[in-house]
């Protein structure tokens, strides 16, 4: 008799000991999503500060001020400058849609960062026109389905209008009209 109850309890103790292991475990695994996460979000900030510092280059950036006053004169040089751009942040987008396929992102927070990003890279004629290039590469997946009513939506005069209007404001701040 006392074995059994012995048993009995020393069964209990087990059971607990896997229910309490069970706890720690769902625990941790949260945490490592929360940290996955918190890293994952770092890595796609860095992959838009490294564009964007790149376009601090003299030569990327008049490409890209041609690109909206004159497209037409751009060199294959300049073509090429700007495709990588463009490219990088298309797959800078595409590595948020990984980011949600494995579960730590939703949807939506994809869609909302590719609606935040996509005036200040497809806001122009040019912008525009290059993406529509890449339908052949990315048509049926989910980048395409989010990305192209977010660019055909753009209007196409945001880059050079926001850069005219930022140009404006400053003046008008220069002569004392301006919002401090």
């Amino acid at each position: 008799m006392p074995m059994k109850q012995l048993n009995r309890w020393l069964t209990l103790g087990a059971n607990l000991g896997v229910v309490l292991g069970l706890i720690i475990l769902i625990v941790e695994l949260r945490q490592n999503s929360a940290l996955s996460r918190a890293a994952l979000e770092a890595d796609k900030n860095n992959q838009l500060a490294v564009i964007e510092l790149s376009l601090s280059n003299p030569a990327v950036a008049m490409a890209l001020e041609k690109s909206w006053r004159d497209p037409a004169s751009l060199t294959f040089v300049e073509h090429r400058l700007l495709d990588g751009h463009l490219a990088a942040v298309m797959l800078q987008w595409d590595n948020m849609l990984q980011i949600e396929s494995a579960g730590l992102v939703s949807r939506e927070r994809v869609r909302r960062h590719i609606k935040n990003s996509a005036p200040f890279f497809f806001g122009s004629p040019y912008g525009k026109a290059w993406f529509m290039g890449e339908e052949a590469g990315w048509q049926g997946t989910g980048l395409w389905e989010i990305a192209l009513p977010v660019v055909q939506a753009l209007d196409e005069e945001f880059i050079e209008g926001r850069y005219l209007n930022l140009i404006s404001r400053l003046s008008d701040a220069e002569r004392g009209g301006g919002e401090n």
